[in-house]
């Protein structure tokens, strides 16, 4: 199975100007432009473009070189749990499609809130644990190899994406009861025991990752967990690729959020023509990223303060 998984796609604006600054974020001082970003408390989850150290597989020009390297990888993903930031001098309503700032991952059960990060991208493997399970009853069913392709719709003309999630092992929440220390600290902590936890009828998808063992090229070509990447990025970021709804048999964009299966001859085919698409577009494969650092000593606000109701769980 093929999956089209529409999420919110938008960032939070941070500025000094606006009624958030103090409550959602704080500046480090009134010069600078970095500072801290309190764990999501919006309606709704949001979206961050992140530098992390992680493992990539370089883009060739018409391929991707196997051999996997080290760096400091910039991508778009979900991370609600906290992070310092540093603007990137984009006007957030002049140029929304490029970043507004640069997200540092950090992580305290100090300043808990309620927005659960989802999937995570983040250890040694990504996770796909519980984001619409409730109201579509056939993710809690994915078998091994099925593909996800995590995007937003942008400007409801284009579809946009940060993830490409391939199933690999799976089990019940219920079973993850019985040994919970099978899964990253971090993971349990802003996941799947936040809030309560997660319902015992859902089920944690670990990811499919990329095999450091052996080398791609030399035996049958297989599919893997990635993010579309950079390396080398300067201070104005990029935006996040875009996938030809029609080539792809995608949603045509306009109908806001949606969780679409795709036809495709194969999983397999429709994971190299994804590839080779972002290839094409000048982005690497993000293939393995370092677990953000814990920082439980530092003194934290309890979340980001926020007069709205925060939606939870997707």
């Amino acid at each position: 199975m093929i999956i089209q998984f529409s999420h919110s796609g938008q960032e939070l604006n941070m500025s000094r100007q606006s009624s958030k600054n103090g409550l959602a974020y704080r500046f480090d001082n009134t010069i600078v432009n970095t500072g801290f970003r309190f764990w999501n408390n919006e309606p709704s989850h949001k979206r961050k473009y992140i530098k992390n150290k992680g493992w990539y597989l370089e883009n060739t020009g018409n391929s991707f070189n196997p051999i996997p390297k080290k760096g400091e990888l910039y991508f778009w993903g979900e991370w609600e749990s906290q992070s310092r930031f540093e603007l990137t001098g984009n006007r957030f309503s002049t140029t929304p499609s490029l970043p507004h700032a640069i997200h540092y991952p950090m992580f305290s059960i100090r300043g808990m809130g309620c927005h659960n990060t989802d999937p995570f991208v983040f250890g040694e493997h990504f996770y796909y644990t519980n984001c619409k399970q409730k109201s579509h009853s056939f993710l809690q069913t994915l078998n091994n190899d099925s593909i996800i392709i995590y995007g937003s719709e942008r400007g409801r003309t284009e579809f946009v994406i940060d993830t490409v999630f391939v199933v690999g092992t799976s089990e019940l929440v219920q079973d993850y009861h019985l040994h919970p220390t099978n899964y990253p600290l971090t993971l349990r902590q802003a996941t799947i025991d936040l809030n309560g936890g997660l319902p015992n009828y859902m089920r944690l998808y670990q990811g499919k990752m990329y095999d450091f063992s052996r080398k791609y090229l030399e035996e049958k070509p297989y599919t893997f967990c990635f993010v579309p990447c950079m390396i080398d990025c300067d201070a104005s970021g990029f935006e996040r690729p875009v996938i030809d709804w029609q080539r792809f048999n995608l949603q045509k964009p306009g109908a806001g959020t949606v969780t679409k299966r795709i036809d495709s001859n194969s999983e397999n085919s429709f994971w190299h023509d994804l590839v080779a698409e972002l290839i094409k577009q000048g982005f690497s494969l993000g293939i393995k990223l370092e677990m953000p650092a814990n920082n439980d000593s530092e003194e934290f606000p309890e979340y980001e303060k926020s007069d709205t109701k925060c939606g939870g769980r997707c």
